[in-house]
């Protein structure tokens, strides 16, 4: 019996490496086609910095990133490679570091050395994953790697890592907000103490330390975020959130959007916070799912890429859950329907032509807008139910 075991997960190891292949030679094919961000902004920022004097670039304010990107780019500026390769293949490496902490986080949950195995080559092989670096040139993965391995470490109980990670993670990119409620809850329930969270501004600042010697005023370091958010003021960004259907309603203004935001999620905070409800590991990992899905969908100026951390948990919520496989599929369906429309829209360059790689998907455009936000819409709702329901069924003995 041991045996068939043991020949049973080889089969699977072998499935995963050859899979895990396959998924690296896609994204070698998409190498060397240029998305517009790699055009118009990471490419003059790599020229720009071999043209100023790498680190001593730092002190100007040619960049609308947070620095902690600008270091890795200053690392590439100095090797002598096509600078398309070199971003994309930093992306590429984050990819497979997410990957090892949603299986790390799936084997953590289930025991399951299988499941491990599956999670993994699922979070590389996930179409957006794909997209996102080796077309888009863009660095999700980065942030998510270390939002993902934070929540990883919470619930190993190791707090002052998880903090760490965490502010790691928004060093990165502030789309890693979107598992504050998540950290919220996990806090109002006595998970972990309120001062811990000083360790995320704390790295946030730190990351900023190099660019402020080099000269950069440190207020607009501190104020990037903000700069970022008003580059584009448009509530709806090529997302099919809430306010695909508000927007001709209400003022053009993202304050409203996030304080909706905030009071929904202080309302559903406290309503979970109440000692009726049994958390357990399991519930952790689905409340991190819904944190990832929901955010998106509440939060106003939302692009295709910020469903990113979502599209990684659902991973783990397909591994985790298979009966409810099918609500994780549609979530990703949501994503990659929203990177097809951006790619339809925009193209990509090869050579000096404007193409697209992915022409045979573009009857997604058929697909109206506001249903694929009405089938978001009731995904969410679907997945909050089975959550609640399980939340109460839940045994003591179990709670985490």
């Amino acid at each position: 019996m041991d045996l068939d075991i043991f020949k049973k997960t080889g089969k699977v190891k072998i499935t995963c490496l050859l899979l895990i292949v396959l998924g690296v030679v896609v994204r070698l094919f998409f190498f060397d086609y240029i998305y517009c961000d790699y055009k118009f902004f990471l490419n003059e920022w790599v020229e720009y910095i071999r043209n100023n004097g790498y680190a001593y670039s730092l002190k100007d304010s040619f960049y609308n990133y947070t620095p902690s990107y600008i270091y890795i780019l200053i690392l590439l500026a100095k090797i002598d490679v096509y600078s398309l390769y070199s971003i994309k293949v930093v992306s590429l490496l984050f990819d497979f570091l997410a990957a090892y902490f949603i299986s790390a986080l799936v084997y953590l949950v289930s025991k399951n050395n299988t499941a491990r195995w599956i999670s993994f080559t699922l979070a590389t092989l996930l179409p957006t994953v794909i997209l996102n670096g080796a077309l888009w040139s863009q660095c999700d993965s980065i942030y998510s790697s270390f939002a993902i391995g934070s929540v990883f470490f919470l619930l190993k109980r190791k707090n002052i890592m998880s903090m760490i990670f965490l502010g790691i993670a928004f060093a990165f990119k502030a789309q890693a907000s979107v598992l504050l409620p998540f950290f919220f809850i996990y806090m109002i329930r006595g998970g972990i103490k309120w001062y811990y969270f000083f360790i995320i501004p704390t790295m946030y600042v730190f990351s900023l330390l190099p660019a402020w010697i080099m000269g950069r005023p440190l207020a607009d370091l501190i104020l990037v975020y903000q700069m970022q958010s008003n580059f584009d003021n448009a509530l709806v960004s090529f997302f099919p959130n809430i306010y695909i259907w508000v927007e001709n309603f209400i003022p053009a203004d993202k304050i409203y959007g996030m304080l909706f935001t905030a009071i929904f999620v202080l309302s559903m905070s406290f309503i979970l916070m109440q000692k009726k409800y049994i958390f357990t590991l399991e519930s952790w990992v689905k409340l991190i799912f819904l944190s990832c899905i929901i955010c998106p969908f509440v939060l106003p100026g939302m692009r295709e890429r910020y469903m990113y951390l979502g599209d990684l948990i659902a991973v783990a919520y397909i591994c985790l859950y298979p009966r409810k496989a099918y609500l994780a599929v549609g979530i990703l369906f949501v994503s990659f329907y929203s990177y097809i429309r951006t790619l339809n829209y925009f193209g990509v360059f090869l050579g000096d032509n404007n193409v697209n790689p992915l022409k045979a998907l573009s009857f997604f455009n058929l697909i109206p807008w506001k249903a694929v936000s009405l089938l978001y819409l009731g995904i969410i709702m679907l997945i909050v139910t089975d959550f609640v329901k399980s939340l109460r069924t839940n045994v003591v003995e179990k709670e985490f």
